[in-house]
Order: structure tokens, then C-alpha cells, then sequence
């Protein structure tokens, strides 16, 4: 025991010999750094994002104190996470140091980057310090004195003047059946929350939090049944059973007034946390669907094959009436394919856009300018599975913000490497394909990512991550049409300590040890707003390459998604923006807004779906598609035709990996080519081999704005060239005003160059 004592004393007198030269070195750069903020005031400069690096510090330099003095508390939270809990006394004691260190870090950065402005080396553009208070969402976007802004919160920040002023100043407030309470007979709601509701005043930019999670008692004694087939998380009770209309409507009769038109409630109402109804068995947080959703499903069954024996022929079965039917309440995955299964994935999302529509539909009763959204996570999407009850386009369609919680993923902490790891340094999918798909639906809407998980997930989290890396990922999601981001997250109190009832395990190795990484957050968001206008106009590009999204095949098919994404992965890095179409957007959008239509590996469509692109065709458009698609109906019934070249053209092709090659070829023949091309090198072998994603648009008299990130893993040599073969004449990272001395230039991992180029 005495020896244990001592080791730990000597280990906390090292630290503190340590600490104090490190601590001694912060105090020594932050009066050089606020000298260098004063001049540049003085000289009209603007320095919000050093005035947010010296906020920074003295926030993290109370958390690296805090961490000091509590390294057996963090030695048991580094015991929880792989890999730190191979060695968490290591990790417990490094931990201090390293946020000290990150902090000396950033300030001497940022020292050389203003005095680079002072000095005339490089430019800095204005950049507003907005004011949260005085902000707009306009259609697609929000505005800050007119000009387009994005903006940057974090889940759970704590709230004071100073947290606010730099970290964002994101206001809402939560509502949730926990507020109904049942009193002589009677619904009514707690006098304490409409009291801070009636108080609460105007406020800043914020969203309303619907909460389906916590069910107070009262409601589980007076309706048991209510809490049958529920989602495992996040909605705590059955969507199905009449009563929880009953108590919706109680809820937002009672509060909703109150909000209307509060500048807190302006970026919406999020109409629930996270929706997900599985529904196969033995996955995660499946269950079956209650009485009273099957009870609907035998009803939506009648409406949709009017004839028992009708059903009886597609699903093998000799139901008498529709009353009769008696099949599981849940699907097994080795179900996939079969009529049935069909019909239950389609009847699940049915009910739950109906169950969505509803609640919009009350909010709006008492709040007419009401807008809504879902955190929905767009992996329901992106991959293969079906069972959750989401549909994306439905949903994003209907709603009037794009709501979401798109992540990704860089380090994955423990299991089998994943595809993307052989080529790209993060997964990137959700943000970027998961927003083109939501963008092409609803083109004229904001995207609202109301839990950000660009810098952690629940799997993945580096402890030495790089301001490169959060820029990378922040200025990529942006490009292709984030808004406004929470991020997940910030978990500390004010004095450093973790707040109460926390998962540890998601604490550890996360932005709460890194100074740098929430810096850069902030940074990079003064940098999307000193170029706004050009951001905004990349987020309103015309997508000229379209492929053909099908809800059936996604539901039949087991790895519909892969190969979309696959096609996806083929167009996506030749600079052009890359768009979806469904029967609906072929229907209702204007179909010049796009070039060609790409049908990859599709093999069974809703017959109006094979009719939206015969139209389409009909029209003037043109198709590229693979001799694996279009072949039956939702059913697997043959659908005895195939498309025409009518006055448009059907471009056929044997395979899927084919239809994105011809597709560019294409867009060549027909003089779809772009006004200047980006060439990467140290590209590998194979159909996946470019990782530079890049995008260009006009500006006045031949300039060019020429965006380019690299996601791979390996640095590349950049060439810029112009459509005639030549070189540009100039190029001037927009920034910055720096001049390339070559049309040739090194692109790091990570690395990002938003360029003029003319």
C-alpha cells in the first residue's frame, strides 16, 4: 500500500513539475496572441476566429486542471474503450499534458497565421461574428445581415456568456409526454414547465426537442397497452394504438401556442430523436409490430390487393378474408424477397410517415409557420437493411427542414476493417450521398444535422485527430448542403467536470480532450461564412448526372445499396455534382434539371416507376441502364416490357459497373464537359482509384471557383486544366489570396483548397 502511495505521488509531482512548465508556457503565449488581436482590430481586421482560440484556451485549460487532480477517476474511464484500456493509468496521465500541449499548440498557430495577415503574406476576408439573436432561415438557407451563413453548436454545451459567445448560441426547448399529467379525470400538462415556457422569453436561433422517450407513469397504469411494439429507443411506446394520438394532441395543443413565433422555435420542431421501428428479428433494436399495428396492416392490405385471393396467389397462402390473415408480427432476414415481406416493409413505412404527417399536421394547427424535421439517421438509407419504417424520400419530402444526423467515421476503435478503409481515410458516405439523395428531393430546403457525429461515433474516436481532419469533414458535409450542425458532443460542466449520468465510454477519446479539434469546428465555420456566397452557390449546383433510386429494389435486394453506392463511387470524383431521381422527383420536378438518368442493378420497380422514366424518355431524356434492371414488378412478376428510345434515348449496357462509365463518356459526346478538369496522381489501381472530390463554378468574366478535397489515404499531386488543354493563368487560393506559382500542386490527406481560378 505505502508503495502504491508513493509511486502515485511521485507520478502527480512529475505532473505537476510538467504541468506547471506547460501552464507556464500557455500563460506566456496568450498576452502575445491578444497583443497580435488588438493591432489587427485596431487595423479593421477581423479576428473572431483568434477571439475564439483564446476562449478556447481558457476552457480547456480548465479541464486539463480538472484532469490533474482526477487521474484515477480518468484512469478507470480509459479502462472502458479499447484501445486506452489496454493501458489507462498511461492515458489517465497523459491526459492533462496533452490537452496543455494542444492548447500551446493552437495559440502559437494562430500567433503565425495573424501575423501573416499583418504582415500582408496572406489575406484575411471579413467574416461576420453573428449574433444568434438576429439570424433567418430563409429557404434553403440561413442568413446572417443578408449574407448566407452556417452555423456550429454542440449537444448538451453548457450555457453562459462565454460558452455562448464563441461555441454557439443554439436555444430550443423540449417537450415530451413526461409533461401531460392526469388530474380528476383530465388531461393537463405540468404548470412548472408551461411556467418556464411562458418565461422564457424570445431567445436565440433554436429548434423545439420532441421527446418520445420518457412515459410517465400515470400513462403506463391508465393505458398498458399503449406501451406494446414500440421502437427499443427513443419511441417508448406503440405509434399504432389510437391513445398516443390522443396524447399528442394534448401535448401540442397545450404548449404549442406558446412557441408560436419564438425565435427559439425557428429552425423547427424536431418530430422525433432518432426514429427507427425494426422490425426484423435478432437485430438491433427490432421488435414486433403491436395488435393494433397488425390490425392496420390487415386493413392496408385490403386497400392495396382488394382480393383475398389476390394475396393469397403472391404470398402462397389460403387466407379465407383479410380478417383471417395471421402472419408473424416480425420478419426474419431469410424472409427477403417474398410478396410478404414486401407488403410488411411497405405497410411500416406507410404507417409511420402517416404517424409524421399527424404530428406536423397538430403542430401546424396552433403554429401555421411552423417548420419540422426528424433526425433521421441516414444509414437507414445508405445501407442495405429496410426494416426500420423510414422512408427517406417520404419523410424529407414532407418535412419542411431537412433534419438528420449524418456521421462519420475515421478510426474505427475495435472490429473488422470496413470497405472504404482500402481507399478513403474516413467514411464518408452518410454526409455526402446521404445529403445528395435528401438534396434532389427537396432541393429548396436547409439540412439541419441535429447530432452531428463527424468527430465521434460510437466506435470510432482518435484522440490525436487533426484540425485537417475536422475542417476535411466539416467543409465536405457543407459543400454538399449542410446548414446548421450540433455536434455530439460536449459533455463537461464548467469547472471540467463530466456531466452527470454520462456514458463514459462514449467520453473517452472524445473533443472533451481536444481543444484543437473544437477550435477548428469554430474556424472552419468563420471561413464557410467569409465565403458564403460561393458556398451557397455550390450547394445550389445543378446535379447533371442523376441515378435512378428505387424503393422496391431496396427493399427486395439485399445489397441494392452497395451497388448504387458502387455507381455513385464511379461518377462522383469527375467534378460533377452528382443528384438521384425517384418516380416522384420524375413526376413533379423539372426534368431539365438534369442531363441522364443512370439504372444500376434495379431489378424490380413499381410499374409507375418504369412508367415515370418511359415519360421521361418520351420527353427527351435519356437513360443508361444495365441488363439487370427492370425486369419485374414489386412482386416479381415479369413486367413484359423494357424502355424505348422514344424521342429521348435507352442507353443499354450489359453490367452495373458499366453504366457509370458510359454515363461520363456521355457527358463528353454530348458537350457536357465541365470548364476546367482537375487530374489527381498517385491514384490506385481499380474502378475506386480517384479520392479527390472537386466541384467548379462560374464566376464573372472565365473565373472559376474550383473546390477540392482529398478523402483518400495517400497524398496526391494536383493539375489544373482548363477545357481547351491549357493552363490556367491564375490561381489564388480564395482564402487566403495566396497565388500558385503552378497549375500543379500537393493535396495531403485531408487536405483542402477552395481555389479562384481563371
Amino acid at each position: 500500500m505505502k508503495k502504491t502511495f508513493f509511486f502515485v505521488s511521485l507520478i502527480l509531482l512529475c505532473m505537476a513539475s510538467q504541468a506547471q512548465t506547460l501552464n507556464d508556457k500557455v500563460q506566456h503565449e496568450i498576452p502575445r496572441l491578444e497583443h497580435l488581436v488588438k493591432v489587427a482590430h485596431n487595423k479593421g481586421i477581423s479576428t473572431v476566429k483568434e477571439q475564439t482560440v483564446l476562449a478556447t484556451a481558457e476552457v480547456f485549460s480548465t479541464y486539463a486542471d480538472w484532469d490533474s487532480k482526477h487521474i484515477s477517476f480518468n484512469k478507470d474511464n480509459f479502462s472502458l474503450l479499447p484501445p486506452y484500456n489496454k493501458e489507462p493509468m498511461k492515458w489517465a496521465t497523459l491526459l492533462p499534458d496533452f490537452e496543455r500541449q494542444e492548447i500551446l499548440t493552437m495559440l502559437i498557430d494562430a500567433q503565425e497565421e495573424l501575423s501573416a495577415v499583418l504582415d500582408g503574406h496572406i489575406r484575411r476576408l471579413p467574416s461576420p461574428d453573428v449574433d444568434w439573436s438576429k439570424l433567418s432561415v430563409e429557404q434553403d438557407h440561413i442568413s446572417y445581415e443578408n449574407k448566407p451563413v452556417f452555423l456550429a453548436d454542440w449537444s448538451w454545451k453548457p450555457k453562459n456568456k462565454l460558452y455562448s459567445k464563441y461555441f454557439g448560441n443554439l436555444d430550443g426547448f423540449l417537450i415530451g409526454l413526461a409533461d401531460l399529467k392526469y388530474d380528476n379525470g383530465s388531461i393537463s400538462v405540468s404548470k412548472s414547465k408551461l411556467k418556464a415556457l411562458k418565461d422564457k422569453g424570445e431567445g436565440t436561433l433554436g429548434f423545439i426537442f420532441m421527446n418520445h422517450n420518457n412515459i410517465p407513469s400515470w400513462i403506463k397504469k391508465k393505458y398498458p397497452e399503449l406501451l406494446d411494439g414500440p421502437g427499443i429507443k427513443y419511441t417508448m411506446y406503440d405509434i399504432s394504438n389510437p391513445q398516443a394520438r390522443v396524447l399528442q394532441h394534448e401535448l401540442i395543443k397545450h404548449f404549442v401556442p406558446y412557441i408560436a413565433g419564438k425565435r427559439y422555435s425557428k429552425l423547427g420542431y424536431m418530430l422525433c430523436n432518432e426514429p427507427h421501428w425494426n422490425c426484423i428479428d435478432k437485430t438491433w433494436a427490432s421488435c414486433p409490430i403491436s395488435d393494433y399495428a397488425y390490425d392496420a396492416f390487415k386493413e392496408w392490405l385490403k386497400k392495396r390487393h382488394q382480393c383475398i385471393d389476390s394475396l393469397n396467389v403472391l404470398w402462397n397462402t389460403h387466407y379465407t378474408s383479410f380478417a383471417t390473415i395471421d402472419g408473424p408480427k416480425m420478419m426474419s432476414s431469410d424472409q427477403r424477397g417474398t410478396s410478404m415481406y414486401l407488403d410488411f416493409m411497405l405497410f411500416n413505412q406507410d404507417r409511420v410517415t402517416d404517424w409524421f404527417d399527424f404530428l406536423q399536421s397538430e403542430i401546424k394547427k396552433y403554429d401555421p409557420e411552423a417548420k419540422t424535421h426528424i433526425k433521421i439517421m441516414p444509414n437507414l438509407w445508405s445501407d442495405n437493411k429496410r426494416d426500420s419504417g423510414i422512408d427517406l424520400e417520404a419523410l424529407t419530402a414532407h418535412c419542411d427542414i431537412i433534419g438528420n444526423d449524418a456521421s462519420t467515421c475515421g478510426a474505427h476503435l475495435w472490429g473488422k476493417p470496413m470497405e472504404w478503409e482500402k481507399t478513403y481515410s474516413f467514411d464518408w458516405v452518410e454526409p455526402v450521398m446521404g445529403y445528395d439523395f435528401m438534396k434532389s428531393v427537396s432541393p429548396n430546403k436547409i439540412i439541419f444535422n441535429t447530432e452531428g457525429h463527424f468527430l465521434s461515433t460510437g466506435k470510432s474516436r482518435d484522440l490525436y485527430m487533426t484540425k485537417e481532419y475536422v475542417r476535411c469533414n466539416y467543409w465536405l458535409a457543407t459543400i454538399h448542403g449542410l446548414t446548421a450542425t450540433q455536434t455530439w458532443y460536449w459533455a463537461r460542466t464548467e469547472d471540467g467536470s463530466p456531466r452527470k449520468k454520462l456514458n463514459y465510454k462514449g467520453y473517452v477519446g472524445s473533443n472533451n480532450y481536444q481543444p484543437r479539434v473544437v477550435n477548428e469546428v469554430h474556424a472552419t465555420m468563420n471561413d464557410l461564412n467569409a465565403v458564403g456566397d460561393t458556398i451557397i452557390a455550390f450547394q445550389r449546383q445543378r446535379k447533371p448526372i442523376r441515378l435512378f433510386y428505387s424503393k422496391v429494389s431496396a427493399i427486395n435486394e439485399s445489397d441494392y445499396m452497395t451497388t448504387l453506392f458502387h455507381t455513385y463511387q464511379q461518377t462522383f470524383f469527375n467534378g460533377y455534382p452528382i443528384g438521384f431521381v425517384t418516380s416522384n422527383i420524375l413526376k413533379t420536378q423539372d426534368l431539365s434539371s438534369w442531363d441522364v438518368v443512370l439504372v444500376s442493378k434495379t431489378p424490380s420497380v413499381f410499374p409507375q416507376e418504369m412508367d415515370a422514366l418511359q415519360n421521361y424518355i418520351d420527353t427527351g431524356g435519356t437513360v443508361i441502364i444495365d441488363q439487370q434492371s427492370l425486369l419485374t414488378d414489386e412482386y416479381h412478376r415479369p413486367l413484359g416490357r423494357r424502355l424505348i428510345s422514344t424521342k429521348g434515348k435507352v442507353i443499354e449496357v450489359k453490367t452495373p459497373s458499366q453504366v457509370a462509365s458510359h454515363a461520363l463518356d456521355w457527358m463528353k459526346v454530348n458537350r457536357k464537359h465541365l470548364p476546367l478538369s482537375v487530374h489527381e496522381e498517385n491514384v490506385q489501381a481499380g474502378p475506386f482509384s480517384k479520392t479527390c472530390s472537386w466541384r467548379v463554378i462560374p464566376g464573372k468574366d472565365r473565373t472559376y471557383a474550383v473546390n477540392i478535397i482529398n478523402i483518400g489515404k495517400v497524398a496526391k499531386k494536383i493539375t489544373l486544366t482548363m477545357d481547351d488543354g491549357s493552363a490556367p493563368k491564375m490561381i489564388i487560393n480564395m482564402l487566403t489570396g495566396e497565388q500558385f506559382q503552378s497549375n500543379s500542386f500537393d493535396l495531403p490527406v485531408y487536405g483542402m483548397q477552395l481555389l479562384s481560378v481563371k
